[in-house]
């Protein structure tokens, strides 16, 4: 029909070929759970959405679900695997007992910048060492958080015995233990609700990286912090396995053009980027009298606290399965990855 030359038929197929060839695009939904103006979204997640729609030639479009319209910090891994989002930022520690072997990057003192330790995360995935913890999703990306910090309400911190009692909010099993083994009362509460967790008493402070201070604006509720590197964490960008098999193989290789260690180790940049300016921030906030100074963890401290989380780390090694080759891999990596290699 398409070859007859009535005009108002021949309009019709444009028409017909037109839409055909815009309902060929593919929308894929792209989740996360922060303000939308977070910086890692800004910096490193948009961009790499809008490249990958850019180099799939047409076949696809990665629009943005932010500020956890499509699922919490809680909820973001089954949010993938149940077909809500196609794409999803999410933490691998709210998810229990699945990623047993990346939680090596919450044991403690394990790295010290986000960079080496997100790009050696994403080498000890790829090694086979960890693999196993993303048989369900496709893994586009890892990182790892810097900055640990130890905010307070109302108590100053500085030794062992000032952390006695205290509950404090974490994310996860592996931080939990931590707060156990130095004294305190851990509190699993996700990273979207220790604001209001603090704020109303529910606890009393909470353990993680300070570069969620100002996307959660933790600085309004926590008047104490402690600098230290005790624990660290990961986050992850994953995509539903049946939604990224059934695209055309111009998406895939654009998806897989810009994501993998490129993308794990520019994640890491953005996260100590953003350690730099929250400490600057917290540094203002300090001047204006509305924050206390920030405590370092003293020099003679360091070695008590390292001997009493060591216990978390031995028994994380004999429970996870090839607990010690993983360990070892990932803090061989992290080497690896401070030298330049």
């Amino acid at each position: 029909m398409c070859n007859l030359v009535i005009r108002p038929v021949w309009a019709a197929c444009a028409l017909a070929l037109l839409t055909g060839a815009a309902a060929a695009q593919t929308e894929l939904k792209l989740a996360t759970f922060g303000p939308p103006t977070s910086y890692f979204y800004v910096d490193t997640v948009l961009p790499w959405a809008e490249a990958v729609s850019k180099d799939s030639g047409g076949t696809i479009t990665i629009k943005h679900y932010g500020g956890g319209v499509l699922g919490h910090a809680g909820n973001m891994y089954d949010t993938v695997l149940n077909g809500a989002a196609d794409i999803a930022w999410a933490l691998q520690g709210t998810v229990p007992n699945k990623f047993v072997k990346s939680s090596v990057v919450e044991l403690p003192f394990a790295y010290d910048a986000a960079e080496p330790g997100a790009v050696a995360l994403w080498r000890v995935v790829a090694s086979g060492l960890a693999a196993s913890d993303y048989d369900q999703v496709k893994l586009l990306a890892v990182t790892t958080w810097p900055g640990g910090s130890l905010a307070s309400r109302e108590k100053q911190m500085g030794k062992l015995e000032d952390f006695k009692g205290m509950k404090i909010a974490v994310s996860g099993r592996l931080r939990a233990d931590v707060v156990t083994a130095l004294g305190g009362v851990p509190v699993n509460i996700p990273v979207d609700q220790i604001y209001q967790a603090i704020g109303k008493g529910v606890v009393d402070g909470f353990l993680g990286s300070i570069t969620a201070m100002r996307q959660f604006k933790y600085n309004e509720v926590s008047r104490h912090w402690l600098k230290l590197e005790v624990v660290g964490a990961g986050a992850m960008l994953i995509m539903n396995k049946t939604r990224f098999d059934g695209l055309p193989a111009r998406a895939k290789e654009a998806i897989e053009k810009h994501s993998g260690e490129a993308l794990s180790r520019a994640l890491g940049k953005s996260n100590d980027a953003e350690e730099k300016r929250a400490w600057a921030f917290l540094d203002q906030q300090i001047k204006q009298g509305r924050n206390a100074p920030i405590q370092p963890l003293p020099p003679a401290e360091v070695t008590r606290w390292q001997k009493a989380v060591q216990p978390v780390i031995d028994s994380w090694a004999q429970r996870t399965p090839n607990g010690k080759a993983v360990y070892e891999g990932y803090l061989a990596a992290v080497k690896s990855a401070k030298s330049g290699k």
